[in-house]
């Protein structure tokens, strides 16, 4: 839910929150970056570290005070793969500590998931059938990994047993191309959006879901897995957007979806309203976060860590900021003259005071937030 707007009493000290331009920097291999995203598991008290990936290059950079730093990078063999999506993922080693990786894919249709501390691929996951457009980490196990793919499906796979355990689609599923997915806070639904121009919810709550995901820990028969497929999701929806949907996020109970209509909706399902068919499909839409130049697609918005602010990239190089820690209005727009080709994705830091955005000119773009104290009179 929406923080609540915080009353600030005559003469007493008020905060304006803004972000500034940092610092920028530009990859060698003059292709699109799609992808970047910031490292959850961090130790707070480490600089912020970032991966994006474009080309069939995945790169890991840290950001110390006003720059932006190359750590290290991966590429792939296949000089022909391109890499859409990038997700932090992590394992336990014996002693406790956090051991952090990051699962990459994109045109191949090929999961890599590689080590930072050893900087090699160490396992692959296959099985999608064409190009994967998105990937998520379970909020609650963190072997759990979801993706998005050209083949209209949804898989979940366990990253323990590399295995694919599960797969939303089939005769009620999309019949486009899956752009973006979302698990929700508590892991009970994921939520997928495509070429179709729908929005889907799938249950993770049903007994055969659970089954098969606790199956899938101790499963050592010879014979192949028993996938289980789920054809029907709980909710769906071809009514917020005209066009393809590239992205959607959960908001608490609510959704934020963006089609190429220049602006991102803010709705919320009704999962108890059914009228064509036994899927709800009814929704009351809350609130239109309107901007332009973003008729394109494959331009992906962020939502703060803390939910106080959303923001996303057009195709002239600008990027716009909505303060939602109160009733939403016109977008602060951030922008660089140096700047001007697509923003395929922004991202926050976790503690939200850093964003970064990515280019098709191989370029990313940080900004920092600033406080600027002024006095109420």
């Amino acid at each position: 839910m929406r923080p609540k707007k915080l009353k600030v009493e005559k003469r007493e000290l008020s905060k304006r929150k803004g972000f500034k331009f940092t610092s920028w920097c530009k990859e060698d291999h003059k292709e699109p970056i799609f992808g970047v995203a910031f490292n959850p598991y961090n130790h707070p008290d480490h600089p912020p570290v970032f991966a994006t990936v474009g080309s069939n290059r995945v790169t890991i950079y840290e950001c110390t005070e006003n720059s932006i730093n190359v750590i290290q990078s991966y590429s792939d063999p296949c000089t022909e793969e391109i890499f859409y999506t990038v997700c932090w993922v992590y394992s336990r080693t014996d002693d406790g500590k956090i051991e952090t990786m990051v699962a990459i894919a994109g045109m191949r249709g090929l999961i890599r998931v590689v080590s930072l501390k050893q900087l090699k691929n160490l396992f692959t996951l296959m099985g999608c059938g064409d190009s994967i457009n998105e990937l998520k980490l379970h909020p609650k196990d963190n072997n759990l990994l979801l993706s998005a793919s050209k083949d209209n499906s949804l898989r979940l796979w366990n990253l323990k047993t590399r295995r694919c355990i599960l797969i939303f689609g089939g005769l009620e599923g999309h019949r486009d191309e899956v752009l973006s997915c979302d698990f929700d806070l508590n892991a009970s639904y994921v939520l997928s959006c495509g070429m179709d121009h729908s929005v889907k919810m799938w249950s993770l709550e049903s007994d055969d879901v659970k089954d098969i995901i606790q199956s899938s820990y101790t499963y050592n028969e010879e014979k192949p897995f028993p996938v289980l497929n789920k054809h029907f999701p709980v909710f769906s929806t071809r009514n917020i957007h005209r066009n393809y949907v590239d992205c959607v996020r959960w908001f608490g109970n609510f959704v934020l979806s963006k089609s190429c209509e220049n602006k991102i909706m803010c709705w919320k399902p009704n999962l108890s309203v059914k009228k064509s068919s036994d899927i709800p499909d009814q929704s009351e839409v809350l609130h239109s976060f309107e901007y332009g130049n973003c008729d394109i697609w494959y331009m992906r918005f962020a939502v703060s860590p803390n939910f106080d602010a959303i923001a996303a990239g057009n195709q002239i190089g600008k990027v716009f900021l909505w303060d939602i820690s109160e009733e939403p209005g016109k977008p602060a727009i951030l922008s660089h003259q140096k700047c001007s080709t697509a923003i395929r994705q922004v991202c926050f830091s976790p503690d939200s005071t850093i964003m970064v955005a990515v280019s098709d000119d191989s370029s990313m773009w940080r900004w920092d937030k600033e406080v600027r104290p002024s006095t109420s009179s």
